[in-house]
């Protein structure tokens, strides 16, 4: 029996207003399930079809029909369908102008109101129109003789049969899209019958799952999912579902979700296909399926290289494949080589001889898999695997030696794959039962960080302004891109002229806060002339920006990778989100287009050997994200130790545990009091269900990397180099940019124009994280600066590659007794007497430390601070003023002024007297994320000549200026908390906050 579409309209309407409701709001799911309630008879009959109805319910399953129809196209028909005048198809136009913000219907003179349209005449329709599409599947094609001679005229026909408001609802089942509105399938196909989500996993097809449904309605054998099991089986032709995959968080989350022996395969780079072979089809014998479910059998491979014996990028995919019969994004790419050439992966075996697979265990599949396949070199294989097992103690150090040698191949990532059967139609509910997981290096804390982009243009897109809800929005999509003439617009003042690479979108709470909060000019591209922009045709599929940003705004952007995308031929993100929102930063600050190809050269650069001091600092890299928990049995080729954390917990610290307080976490509101305090004027500003807001771990670099010359840039060197180490000390964590506690994304911190407002959703991070340092001895060897400074190198930062564990350096000589010649242990300063030193950092008698008066140590410390950082009225009033320094050095050879000899350490005055004074220790603050600058500086350290009193050289540990920041909230919170300082303010202590913040020694 038909099935009218105005009872769909009803669905989504109802759904659309309770979604704008300001009370009353009910929950979809509900609302979903009365409708199917009212409508069980007519749903329930043995003459109702099921595939048109739930094609009109989930037009996005549709992914066999390419309609070829976008809104420009549809505007021109409806106009002619109805007749409208210039005037009104000017009016119907109106959707394209943001400021029109309007949603709006009025009611149809033509509409007839005894005809009303069914479902079963709307999807013969869009099948027809379907049929006439090349990009469709063979299966649609084939059927389109059977079609009327004008499609375009037969849905002109159809408009003017509905009303308004389902000719709303049938343009947006055309675009495959009812944004805002939101069916859920599962919610959906529960709904419509019971059995259909369980039939839709072997039979991935909405109008197969249909018939299939229908044929069971009318035997009335098959009750139960149990029943159904022993009826379904793979159908050759018919795409099999995918089975529902996780995220892995952290290495111990992935372990948390499975059991037993796991099966770790390496994730490729290239196109999923579902392949099915038919033997009796000769020639035309192999059916292939992409992850949407389309028939794709000219599509999906990955490249291989013949000259270079490896895997080809993805970018590489698209010269060798047409997409049914057109080579599309290649206009910017390399000839097709003859070395060059498709290749397959193998996986998976779902069916074979008839025979299902899907109850069977993924090892015995995986055998039969191997039993099956020729492996020809080049052409195909079977996947990379390694095995581990749950059950051993040393499981967590297994999996995390296992990924890092996948992330120091520069590959993908892991599949993580249980011994479950593909499928498990048991009634009883196992949580991540038959569910794989993937596990990225990019899931993880901050390793997925790129830098600072400069956002230089947007456009609006009216269907996605409605999900937003925001009233007077103008942009929605955001055109991201990079400075290509940095130098000359740094030094002398030229134009600006940026390269676009990706087009962002933000969530809501982003652009909500964008907009309030940052609300840069805009201005319409023919009056541009404040910037220039290169946008290649394929950014965002040739379409162009509405609006021009004259004063750039700046995003902190992250990221899977890089590739190269189609007609652009150069390295951008890929799959780009926003992390952060800055408004205290200018385009100056972001990293510029050399630097970012630079960076995805390196990224792809080969790997190196599989013992190289990389796997270690990447194991170390890893272990240091995550917290020490019972179990987790550390390789033996790692030893870490418990670093203060700064991540927030919406735990507050418990005042009596005296043992653990050096490592308890801040909350979340002493950070931004801190914040507040600060002055700062971060915006940072996270999506929700981000993948990083699990934990708090350390932003890591990769070793051999180094922060570009402006804050913006921090992803380093390779991909294979934990991101945001500090230059000289691989594997410490860096402090998060945003002292907000952006680093979380749950925690939203903006300012404008001094004042500070904070944005939470309910979703916190985990609590109780806490980040781990990995031994010295372990850290991969890198330089602090480009080869020209090799004797630089060679004296200072390169003897953080091999310094021994924290206890080797308590236990050992003093560094300042080492001769000059054993670059690789820690110099730490002479611990002899130095008045004329101790003048040298003034305290006043009145100026004490703000927290800790009794206890502080920066008395202690002479203090030379870097130009960038002197000038900084934050740091040297406001942090290094709270413990009561109110003088400091600018020049190293001021150091020098007060010497005998010219040494820098002079004869101690009373040295073993207990009564004498002590030599203050010698420190530098720095500003890491200006290279030049830092470098300089050092280099002019090292220029000053110090010198020990017996004339070797004297070596002085320098810190980026945030460790006072950590150490004025950790004295802080120890003061409110009536708590004596332990450990984490030593210099010298393996668990120092200084650690964490360790440039290099000069």
């Amino acid at each position: 029996m038909p099935f009218s579409f105005s009872y769909v309209c009803d669905l989504l309407q109802r759904l659309e207003d309770n979604r704008l409701a300001r009370s009353g709001l009910r929950s979809n799911t509900v609302i979903i399930q009365e409708w199917f309630r009212g409508h069980h008879g007519f749903l329930h009959r043995d003459d109702h079809k099921s595939a048109p109805l739930l094609s009109a319910l989930l037009p996005e399953k549709r992914t066999d029909r390419v309609y070829f129809i976008r809104e420009k196209k549809l505007q021109a028909i409806i106009g002619r369908a109805l007749g409208l005048g210039r005037s009104r198809i000017a009016e119907l136009g109106r959707w394209t102008n943001p400021e029109a913000a309007i949603d709006k219907f009025q009611p149809n003179p033509i509409s007839p109101t005894d005809r009303s349209v069914t479902v079963e005449e709307i999807d013969g329709l869009l099948h027809s129109i379907a049929a006439a599409c090349r990009f469709s599947s063979p299966s649609v094609r084939s059927s389109a003789e059977n079609g009327p001679a004008d499609q375009e005229l037969s849905l002109g026909e159809l408009y003017r049969r509905l009303s308004a408001r389902d000719a709303k609802w049938l343009t947006r089942l055309l675009l495959k899209n009812y944004e805002p509105v939101v069916l859920d399938q599962r919610v959906v196909c529960a709904g419509y019958h019971p059995l259909l989500p369980t039939i839709l996993k072997v039979q991935d097809d909405l109008a197969v799952a249909g018939r299939i449904l229908d044929t069971l309605k009318l035997d009335r054998t098959v009750t139960g999912k149990s029943e159904l099991a022993e009826y379904l089986k793979p159908t050759l032709g018919v795409k099999i579902g995918r089975q529902m995959w996780m995220k892995g968080r952290s290495i111990k989350h992935c372990l948390s979700m499975v059991q037993g022996r796991v099966s770790c395969e390496e994730k490729m780079d290239g196109e999923y296909c579902q392949i099915h072979i038919d033997l009796s089809k000769g020639r035309d014998c192999i059916q292939i399926f992409s992850k949407s479910g389309k028939d794709s059998t000219r599509d999906r491979m990955a490249l291989h290289d013949d000259k270079h014996h490896k895997v080809l990028g993805f970018h590489k995919i698209r010269k060798h494949v047409s997409r049914s019969g057109s080579f599309l994004g290649t206009d910017k790419d390399s000839q097709a080589h003859p070395w060059e050439h498709l290749m397959i992966v193998y996986y998976d075996l779902l069916m074979v001889d008839n025979e299902s697979l899907l109850a069977v265990k993924h090892s015995e599949r995986f055998q039969r898999l191997k039993n099956v396949i020729t492996q020809v070199p080049g052409r195909s294989s079977l996947v990379k695997r390694e095995f581990i097992d749950c059950g051993r103690p040393s499981a967590v150090s297994d999996l995390r030696r296992v990924f890092a040698k996948c992330i120091t191949a520069r590959g993908e990532g892991l599949v993580l794959k249980a011994d479950d059967p593909y499928f498990d139609f048991n009634t009883r509910w196992q949580p991540y039962h038959c569910c794989p997981i993937k596990l990225k290096k990019e899931y993880i804390g901050h390793f997925g960080d790129i830098g600072d982009f400069a956002v230089v243009g947007a456009r609006f897109d009216a269907a996605k302004a409605r999900t937003y809800s925001i009233p007077g929005l103008k942009w929605t999509h955001f055109y991201v891109g990079c400075l290509e003439n940095k130098d000359e617009v740094q030094r002398f003042g030229k134009q600006p002229v940026f390269v676009v690479t990706n087009v962002v979108e933000l969530n809501a709470k982003q652009l909500a806060a964008f907009v309030s909060s940052v609300n840069p000019e805009s201005i319409r591209p023919e009056e541009n002339r404040a910037i220039s922009l290169r946008i290649e045709p394929g950014v965002d599929c040739g379409k162009r920006p509405s609006f021009i940003f004259p004063t750039p705004p700046v995003f902190d952007l992250c990221c899977f990778s890089f590739d190269k995308e189609g007609n652009t031929g150069f390295w951008s993100p890929r799959f780009p989100t926003v992390s952060k929102i800055h408004c205290d930063r200018t385009y100056h600050d972001t990293i510029s287009f050399e630097e970012l190809q630079e960076m995805a050269a390196n990224e792809r650069k080969s790997p190196p050997p599989e013992d190289s001091q990389e796997l270690l600092g990447w194991i170390a890299a890893l272990e240091n994200s995550e917290s020490r928990r019972t179990g987790d049995t550390a390789s033996q080729a790692t030893i870490s130790t418990v670093a203060e954390s700064v991540a927030q917990s919406p735990q507050p610290p418990n005042p009596g545990n005296q043992q653990c307080l050096a490592a308890q976490n801040i909350t979340t509101e002493e950070m931004a009091d801190f914040t507040r305090q600060s002055q700062s004027a971060h915006v940072a500003v996270a999506a929700e269900q981000h993948p990083r807001a699990e934990q708090d771990p350390a932003l890591l670099q990769r070793p051999g990397s180094l922060r570009g010359p402006s804050a913006g840039q921090r992803r380093g060197g390779s991909l294979g180099e934990p991101a945001g180490a500090l230059p000289g000390h691989p594997n410490e964590p860096v402090a998060p940019r945003c002292r907000s506690g952006a680093t979380h994304a749950a925690a939203v911190t903006a300012c404008r124009g001094g004042r500070a407002f904070e944005l939470r959703p309910a979703h916190q991070a985990n609590t109780g994280s806490r980040r781990e340092e990995p031994p010295p001895s372990l850290q991969a060897s890198l330089s602090f600066h480009e080869a020209r400074l090799q004797s630089f190198a060679a004296r200072s930062l390169a003897t953080l590659a091999g310094s021994g564990p924290a206890g080797a350096q308590e236990a050992g000589p003093q560094p300042s007794e080492q001769p000059a010649d054993q670059p690789n242990q820690p110099a730490q300063p002479d611990q002899s007497t130095d008045q004329a030193v101790n003048n040298a950092t003034v305290e006043t008698a009145s100026a004490r430390c703000q927290f800790l008066p009794d206890t502080c140590k920066f008395p202690t410390y002479s203090i030379l601070v870097s130009p960038c950082v002197a000038g900084f009225p934050w740091v040297t009033d406001n942090l290094l003023g709270s413990h009561g320094v109110s003088e400091f050095l600018r020049d190293p050879k001021e150091w020098l002024d007060t010497q005998p000899g010219g040494t820098s350490t002079p004869a101690p005055s009373g040295t073993g007297s207990s009564g004498g004074p002590r030599r203050r220790e010698k420190i530098i603050i720095v500003d890491r994320r200006r290279k030049k600058a830092t470098v300089d500086f050092l280099l002019s350290v090292e220029a000053a000549g110090l010198k020990r009193r017996n004339g070797e050289r004297e070596y002085v540990p320098a810190y980026d200026w945030r460790v006072l920041e950590e150490i004025y909230v950790e004295e802080k919170k120890l003061h409110a908390n009536g708590q004596a300082p332990g450990y984490q303010f030593d210099l010298n202590h393996a668990s120092s906050i200084w650690r964490k913040f360790w440039v290099g020694l000069a």
